[in-house]
């Protein structure tokens, strides 16, 4: 057996740049991909696992955190955002990481603002009818103060989504406004359900921005 070997041996011996590198690209396919962590070198799983858990401790003091790092400026570019959006009633917006609401509570508002508006034309264009009609109708119209908008807000931290339907209830948000656990990187919705899709902070936190 070890007599037949050695030709083996040579003829592996031979190509041995080729085997290191051929055994060098195997070992890359089996280790799993790795990224950074602040200063550490991790998996990707390790990565997601450790912004995972900072999130989940830091939820309750993230509005505060955000105020601090960016001296109040992140409330301003919040607005910005939604400005250039420009959502109209019946828009839907799926907010991704966007667990605190900020976003979420931005676009409510300025939805239900169109809307107002939207219906202080009308009534100017149905100067003929009677109060009791106009009243009537204005009512009724404004009970859709969103025209059927909607807001999703999707976060992969549960502490994060807790914290921000605290905010939503103390606020008085309820209408056209939902909370998902889901993950970035793997969205449970169906293509094309949105008609917009906003993602703000969160974005430094994905892995694998291209998923």
């Amino acid at each position: 057996a070890a007599a037949g070997l050695r030709p083996c041996r040579v003829l592996l011996a031979g190509r041995s740049g080729a085997l290191r590198a051929l055994c060098g690209s195997m070992r890359g396919l089996a280790a799993a991909p790795e990224t950074h962590f602040g200063f550490q070198t991790v998996t990707e799983a390790e990565r997601r696992e450790k912004i995972y858990k900072v999130f989940e401790s830091v939820a309750e003091k993230y509005d505060v955190m955000n105020d601090s790092m960016t001296l109040g400026i992140h409330r301003v570019w919040k607005d910005i955002l939604v400005h250039k959006m420009n959502p109209s009633p019946g828009t839907l917006l799926l907010d991704v990481a966007g667990g605190t609401g900020d976003i979420a509570f931005r676009f409510i508002n300025y939805v239900r603002s169109v809307r107002e508006r939207q219906l202080q034309q009308k009534l100017k264009h149905h100067q003929n009818l009677s109060w009791q009609e106009i009243s009537e109708s204005y009512q009724e119209d404004k009970s859709k103060s969103l025209g059927d908008s909607q807001v999703v807000v999707c976060d992969i931290n549960k502490e994060m989504l807790k914290v921000g339907k605290q905010k939503a209830q103390h606020l008085g948000y309820s209408e056209g406004l939902s909370w998902v656990l889901g993950n970035a990187e793997e969205l449970p919705f169906d293509d094309d359900k949105f008609d917009v899709y906003t993602i703000a902070f969160g974005i430094r936190n994905v892995t694998r921005i291209d998923l």
